[in-house]
């Protein structure tokens, strides 16, 4: 089955059998950053609430400075100065000036603010250099942010600048969907946890179930690690109804045909429709199978790691997204040309690992260029850490030398 079959098949199926709601909480602003906002937010007042100067100089009225020049300046008397936060409601009439700093209230009646480097003055007087126009250097009350805007729609994902915007309308809190519980479980009689000792030469540390519970919170989850899982049926289904409990799973291994790959046949076991897709057109991944037990959706990854990696990518992300009802964090993506080619198996996804270089092209015109590292290697999770990003090659039989292709970046300084 392609990728995007599974995916439709994953959703529809989702739809029909679960009746899953976020859950609502409210937190305050420190703690708001990358969830995901459960109602529209609108501002309760406007930004700025009241005329400000934009500058440091001399509050006026604009009229009285036509004709100002250095070599013929007008004198204004100086009445007072304004200092951001000061409550004092100054006033003027014409032939008169207030001294005033950035962020200040402008005075009654002036209407524009002359710079003071068009300005030479002192606590009494100010002769003005440059005729000036009505409003300018003003910010206007609510020339930001309007009473009764709407500022934030219902699933937007908070970024920090979100949470300023927040703050600045005098909000100290906001309604938040609560995390997802995901329940995560690796299986697998040769694995270990991470810092105990290697027995043998054939047991390895379980490295996916960390991995996932990373992938997890990046996407406005939260882990519930239900730990290692030895081959064994009743031992797999007794951690599955464990797992149910919560509002998704993703268990690591066990998803393939081999003799002791049993957590399919667990999970037709436990409840209906059980699993829904198993065997996808993706490489690394194709042996990844989806299912919903109880109105629960499970996402079943390989035990390789890459191939566990971007099975999660695939369906776990845009699954807890959408329970979430958020489209997420924007994903980091530049447009390069491949330095290589590469061949591919056609009519399989395929998730080309890629180092990037700058240089130019012939034109002197910058660009990217990404050479292919693998497309396969599903165990090599060096694959994974040492290139810069992936291409996501869709059924292609190829990538061509100079083909133009999106790289999703996989790590912080990549260009």
């Amino acid at each position: 089955m392609s990728v995007n079959e599974a995916l439709k098949n994953l959703f529809v199926s989702y739809s029909e059998h679960s009746h899953f709601t976020p859950k609502i909480e409210s937190t305050n602003l420190h703690g708001a950053t990358n969830r995901v906002l459960a109602q529209n937010f609108i501002s309760p007042i406007d930004i700025p609430p009241f005329d400000k100067s934009a500058m440091d100089g001399y509050a006026v009225i604009a009229a009285n400075t036509k004709g100002a020049s250095k070599k013929t300046p007008i004198s204004l008397e100086v009445i007072a100065t304004a200092s951001a936060g000061d409550d004092t409601p100054y006033k003027i009439s014409p032939g008169q000036a207030v001294a005033i700093a950035t962020g200040a209230r402008i005075p009654q009646d002036a209407d524009a603010v002359v710079m003071v480097e068009d300005t030479d003055g002192d606590k009494k007087t100010v002769k003005i250099f440059k005729e000036i126009k009505s409003n300018k250097n003003i910010i206007v009350k609510g020339e930001d942010i309007k009473a009764g805007e709407l500022l934030l729609k219902r699933g937007t994902w908070l970024r920090p600048q979100n949470i300023g915007l927040i703050a600045s309308v005098g909000t100290p809190s906001v309604k938040v969907f609560c995390k997802l519980k995901v329940a995560i479980f690796s299986t697998g009689s040769e694995l270990i946890e991470p810092g105990s000792e290697l027995s043998t030469n054939a047991i390895l540390y379980d490295s996916n179930r960390y991995m996932l519970s990373g992938m997890i919170h990046e996407c406005g989850g939260e882990a519930v690690d239900l730990g290692i899982c030895r081959d064994d049926p009743k031992s797999i289904q007794g951690t599955l109804k464990k797992a149910l409990q919560y509002d998704l799973v993703v268990i690591s291994g066990g998803s393939s045909v081999g003799e002791k790959d049993y957590v399919p046949a667990v999970i037709n076991n436990t409840g209906n429709p059980g699993i829904i897709v198993h065997g996808i057109a993706m490489r690394p991944g194709s042996p990844t199978a989806l299912g919903i037990v109880d109105g629960k959706p499970i996402i079943l990854t390989p035990g390789y790691p890459v191939a566990s990696f971007f099975a999660f990518y695939t369906f776990g992300r845009p699954l807890i997204l959408t329970m979430l009802e958020t489209k997420g964090l924007p994903q980091a993506k530049i447009i390069a040309k491949m330095a290589s080619s590469i061949k591919l198996r056609e009519g399989m996804q395929a998730f080309v690992r890629v180092k990037l270089t700058a240089t130019t092209d012939p034109k002197g015109i910058s660009c990217y260029m990404a050479e292919p590292v693998s497309a396969t290697a599903a165990s090599l999770l060096s694959t994974l850490t040492g290139p810069d990003g992936v291409v996501i090659a869709n059924g292609k039989s190829s990538l061509i030398k100079g083909q133009k292709v999106e790289v999703l970046l996989l790590r912080a300084g990549s260009v």
